[in-house]
């Protein structure tokens, strides 16, 4: 069986934890259907950002399977952005922003779990969504209002791409989302 993983950007985990801490409580007493994936956000708080897990039924029903820390920090308040947790093109790799401590995190996707494999300084200040495609990273701040740039290895770490740094098109734009087009 082959093991799909989804990734999940909400701008509350909070609903998303309630929804399915109930739809758990519901169904103690049914036998647990297998597995049919993953979906991942981060939980953005100031203390400790972390990715909080949760497993896919294969009836859609998402059930409360851990949390693992980044490594870094979030704000402690929603970020209004899009693509603040993203998933590597070849599934290996997860890849979160941390807005508090401007920094970016790798974890390791394994069968059951994640595994942080390395965390960097981001380039700027509040990053708010990251991007992959083909090993190639770019992760946009809202702080400072640019975008860097990181190549990703098969080690899982990041190396930034010297002279990557952009400024965006003026100061306090609002970045929200920073994406590779499909082409």
């Amino acid at each position: 069986m082959q093991l799909r993983i989804l990734t999940l950007l909400a701008a509350s985990c909070h609903a998303l934890t309630a929804a399915a801490t109930t739809a758990a409580a519901d169904d103690r007493e049914r036998r647990p259907l297998p597995i049919a994936g993953a979906v991942y956000t981060a939980s953005n708080a100031a203390a400790g950002n972390a990715v909080l897990i949760f497993d896919q039924l294969h009836d859609g029903r998402l059930e409360p399977a851990g949390r693992v820390a980044t490594g870094g920090n979030g704000t402690g308040a929603g970020l209004g952005n899009q693509g603040g947790v993203t998933l590597s093109r070849n599934e290996r790799w997860l890849l979160v922003v941390n807005a508090g401590s401007h920094s970016l995190s790798v974890l390791a996707i394994q069968r059951r779990g994640l595994r942080l494999v390395d965390v960097e300084p981001t380039g700027g200040l509040q990053p708010i969504s990251v991007t992959e495609h083909r090993g190639l990273v770019y992760v946009v701040h809202a702080g400072s209002d640019n975008v860097t740039g990181f190549r990703l290895g098969h080690d899982g770490r990041l190396r930034p791409i010297d002279g990557s740094t952009r400024t965006l098109s003026g100061t306090g734009v609002g970045p929200a989302q920073v994406a590779f087009s499909p082409d």
